[in-house]
């Protein structure tokens, strides 16, 4: 059976109350010289043992596990400019806490990664040689770029594929983040995964739903007035959701029920209950489908970029 190893460390929402603490110093061309792009190392641990990765190999496998090696070349080259700044913010973080550490695991850096040594698994023998290579490409071809706002990095957050419009942080998140404001994503509703249709009889959703909530008191009967939608952003993400004598976040229903987002809604369909869900992922940030719908249309990938972070600028950091 094939094995692929794959560790996954989903920045969470408490990360985003912290302030940005790398101020980085620019240049004319936003050079930016820190002693801290070139004195760390990073690793990847498996089975008790370590190891060492150089920056473009962990990139490499960062963009491999995040978004398929399938997409455009535009659309791979942004997303490993969103690991590369993914990666210095958190050391940033760290640094905050332990500013003597130089060594960093990948799970330790935000994003998934997986083993090089993996790849020709993950995608077949076929694509393996022309995947490597496309990815080498977006890794080498944005070479020490990160993104900027007012001159600190950002937290580049991205997800799978859109409602027809990303959210704004401080709806999803209740923190304002100015670069990450909603903006439209109207190609993500062309995705095979736009939309996610589950039907449940009412008794088996209740039991579902009294699996994760003990004190539940819906009845079959009074259902479809007992569990109604209380709030939404304003794209239509839901916020809250009354389950009778419960409230619980939108998150935590889709969750539960294994929706692919929070975008959702709950209609009685010949007496079941039918749910109706749009996208896959938080919806904060860049849609990679969109992204990669951008690079089909011609758009570079500091086009998709900027167009997804708002405000942001581009800097070239000094690996030297």
């Amino acid at each position: 059976m094939r094995k692929i190893l794959l560790k996954t460390l989903i920045v969470s929402i408490v990360v985003l109350l912290f302030p940005f603490i790398l101020t980085l110093l620019l240049s004319k061309e936003k050079k930016v010289d820190s002693m801290e792009t070139t004195d760390f190392s990073i690793y990847y641990e498996v089975n008790g043992a370590k190891e060492t990765l150089s920056f473009d190999e962990y990139l490499l496998g960062v963009v491999a596990a995040n978004m398929s090696a399938g997409y455009q070349m535009e659309a791979l080259k942004a997303q490993a400019v969103i690991a590369r700044t993914y990666a210095f913010y958190n050391m940033s973080l760290i640094n905050e806490t332990h500013p003597d550490q130089k060594s960093f695991a990948t799970s330790e850096l935000g994003l998934s990664y997986i083993d090089l040594q993996d790849l020709e698994q993950f995608w077949g023998a076929a694509d393996y040689n022309s995947y490597f290579a496309k990815l080498e490409n977006a890794v080498k071809g944005t070479e020490g770029e990160v993104l900027l706002y007012q001159d600190q990095l950002i937290l580049p957050v991205f997800f799978d594929t859109g409602s027809g419009f990303t959210r704004n942080a401080s709806e999803a998140w209740g923190v304002d983040i100015p670069y990450l404001v909603s903006v439209t994503s109207k190609e993500d509703v062309t995705s095979i995964n736009y939309l996610n249709i589950k039907e449940y009889a009412v008794g088996d959703l209740i039991t579902l739903l009294g699996k994760y909530y003990s004190d539940l008191t819906i009845t079959e009967k009074n259902f479809f007035d007992e569990v109604t939608v209380s709030s939404r952003d304003s794209v239509g993400y839901v916020l809250k959701i009354d389950l009778g004598n419960l409230t619980v976040t939108g998150e935590e229903f889709a969750k539960v029920l294994g929706l692919p987002s929070n975008h959702f809604y709950i209609e009685n369909y010949e007496g079941s209950a039918r749910i109706i869900c749009n996208g896959v992922g938080h919806g904060v940030g860049l849609s990679q489908y969109g992204a990669n719908e951008m690079a089909s249309e011609g758009s570079s990938y500091q086009d998709i970029l900027d167009y997804y972070y708002t405000g942001v600028d581009f800097a070239n950091l000094s690996m030297e």
